[in-house]
Order: C-alpha cells, then sequence, then structure tokens
C-alpha cells in the first residue's frame, strides 16, 4: 500500500466546498499491533450538532503547524463544528499551554486536540478533561500518559517520529552504501516527546553500520537558534558528511552549510518536512525527508474528537498516515497540500459555521 498521497484527501477554505476524502493509514491498537488500512472520516449525516473544538498548539512559528492549522481548520469546515485554536509560543512555554488546556476544560468546549509540549506534563490536564467525559486526541507531538491510556475518549491523531528517523536514518544507510557517514544531529528539544522518539528510532537504527554521530545537539526549533547550533558544530567536527535534524534543523542546515561553503561536501536531511525544506530536496539543496502528511493528520484528529462525541467506536486509538520518503526524484508525485498548507494560507486561530 503506498502513502497517503495515493488518497483522495481534498481541502478547501469553507464548508460547502469541502469534500468527502480517503487516505492510507496506520492503525495501532492498544496492545501495540499495527495494520494498514483506508481511513474514512464520518460521514457528514452521521454528525448530530454543531460541536465545540478547542485546538492546542506549542506554537505557530513556521509552515509545520501553518500545516497543522489548515488540516485541523479543513475538517471543521467538512463537519460543520466550532473551531477555536490556540498556541502557547513556544516549547519552554508548558506553564502557558496547560493554562490554556485548563480554560478549554472550563470554558464549555466539547473536545480538546492537544499538540503537547512535553510528554508528561500535560497528564493531569489530560486526566482533568477525560474527567469531565471530555475527549482529548492526542495530536502530532505525542504524549505519555499511562494513567489515562486506556480511557475510550483518548485517542491519538500521529505519526510515530520515531518510524520517521528511522526512514531517514535506513536512506542514509543505503544511500553511502558502506562508506563513512558522519552526521551532525538536531532532534529539536529534550522532553519532547516527539523529539525524544526522533532520537531513540535514529540512533537504534544507525547503531552498528557506517552511519555515526559526530555530536547531537537539542534546542527549541527556531530558525536562528538550529542555523546558530549548526554553523558552531560544522566549525567544531569541519570532517561531518550528513546534517540530519527536524524540519527546522534541515531548512537552517541548508543555510549553514552554504554559509561554511560546504555545498557539496555535507548532505541535509530532515526527519520530517515543511516547505522550505520540500523546496530544497526538489533545488538539489537536501537530500530527502520523510513526510507524515501533516494536513492529512489534522483532518484525522478533528474526525477522531467528532467520532467520540457521537458516542462511535474508533477502529484504534492511534492512527496516523502511511510515511513517504520525498527526494528530488518523486517530489512531484505528491499533492502538495496533503503534505502542507497552501502557500497563501494564513493563520485561523476561529472558526464558526454560518448554520
Amino acid at each position: 500500500m503506498g502513502g497517503a498521497g495515493n488518497g483522495q484527501a481534498t481541502q478547501a477554505k469553507d464548508a460547502g466546498s469541502v469534500q468527502d476524502w480517503t487516505a492510507p493509514a496506520i492503525n495501532t491498537a492498544l496492545d501495540g499491533k499495527t495494520t494498514q488500512t483506508t481511513y474514512k472520516p464520518i460521514a457528514k449525516d452521521k454528525i448530530s450538532k454543531q460541536w465545540k473544538i478547542c485546538v492546542l498548539f506549542p506554537h505557530m512559528k513556521d509552515s509545520y503547524w501553518a500545516a497543522t492549522n489548515y488540516g485541523t481548520l479543513t475538517e471543521a469546515q467538512r463537519d460543520n463544528v466550532q473551531y477555536s485554536m490556540f498556541e502557547a509560543g513556544g516549547y519552554t512555554n508548558l506553564d502557558k499551554q496547560l493554562s490554556q488546556m485548563q480554560d478549554c476544560i472550563n470554558g464549555g468546549y466539547d473536545a480538546i486536540i492537544l499538540g503537547a509540549i512535553n510528554a508528561t506534563g500535560v497528564c493531569p490536564q489530560v486526566a482533568a478533561a477525560l474527567e469531565k467525559k471530555i475527549p482529548v486526541v492526542d495530536f502530532i507531538n505525542g504524549t505519555d500518559c499511562p494513567d489515562s491510556k486506556d480511557n475510550p475518549l483518548f485517542s491519538h491523531a500521529l505519526v510515530s517520529f520515531h518510524d520517521l528517523a528511522v526512514t531517514t536514518a535506513k536512506y542514509i544507510i543505503e544511500d553511502t552504501k558502506g562508506s563513512s557517514a558522519l552526521v551532525g544531529f538536531f532532534p529539536g528539544p529534550e522532553g519532547a516527546g516527539w523529539s525524544d522518539a526522533a532520537v531513540k528510532g535514529f540512533k537504534d537504527t544507525i547503531k552498528g553500520t557506517n552511519v555515526k554521530i559526530a555530536e547531537m545537539r537539542r534546542a527549541d526549533p527556531g530558525l536562528e537558534i538550529q542555523q546558530n547550533l549548526i554553523e558552531d558544530t560544522l566549525k567544531v567536527h569541519p570532517d561531518i558528511t550528513h546534517i540530519v535534524g527536524v524540519d527546522i534543523a534541515a531548512e537552517a542546515g541548508v543555510n549553514a552549510v552554504r554559509n561554511a561553503n560546504m555545498t557539496g561536501k555535507v548532505d541535509v536531511y530532515a526527519f520530517d518536512i515543511i516547505p522550505p525544506v520540500y523546496d530544497a530536496i526538489v533545488a538539489g539543496d537536501a537530500v530527502g525527508s520523510p513526510t507524515d502528511f501533516t494536513t492529512i493528520q489534522g483532518r484525522m484528529a478533528v474526525d477522531q474528537a467528532v467520532r467520540m462525541l457521537e458516542g462511535q467506536k474508533l477502529e484504534a486509538p492511534t492512527s496516523g498516515p502511511v510515511p513517504k520518503m520525498i527526494t528530488k526524484e518523486n517530489a512531484d508525485d505528491v499533492p502538495y497540500t496533503e503534505m502542507f498548507a497552501p502557500r497563501d494560507f494564513k493563520t485561523v486561530t476561529s472558526w464558526t459555521p454560518k448554520s
């Protein structure tokens, strides 16, 4: 089965033109067993009311989270539900996200979609929402809340960043064909569930291979922060052959490699993709990155929330699109808006159906 690029997900700007969609997906049961299926959202005639959905994001600093905004908004429009999005301003602002989540719990919202800043730090608020019978969808970043994981009102719309990093690592191992590869690794902030999962996936995959990590630096995924880290690392380790990291790190890596006059000597990879990384791949400035089909994940998150509100049993507590490695050779084969927001999309914090 191919990646979600073979599905029929359709985006739109208003409720009247938002169409039904499907996408190849990986479903994961509570026991960890996975199956690949075709994900189909709830039928619109099965939605009984204009539910109020609260959406919480770590930040809106980059095009990755713009894609999540676009995907969740588009599905809210399809389902004719009220949409409110709040962003915390960055991965150092856990307290702000917890306060925002508590406001959603107290503010009459029917369900919460949570892009968690910290995998464990959000757990008390998750438990508080579930205690009030408010469904919570763990979105993109992942949580680690053992006391809540079996609750039927707690679901997960995400692609494992562990698996995305494994995909990148395997590609590098195959691409280098046994020759030595020395990596500068920039996976994002320590403590963020997605970042920790990516570190484990990448390290486990390269163990015992020709691919070695020269240095790993972890910090907030801001462009300037990441570029400074990479430029410093290239000075300390001029023999590095690969820059690998979270999407923003790869974007910064292209700039850092160019500034260091190391173009052609250092290959740049990401383990998740945003438009600047996609553009760099198409231009030949970066080699590749798997896509997690971010906008489709957003549509799945809203669909899961609405299904739980309508009393439907989810096929599995965790669902996410099937990842696909994007390279210059296949970039044109995947519809752009299945991965990203349209290039002219502007952040939308609220949307209310007309009727």
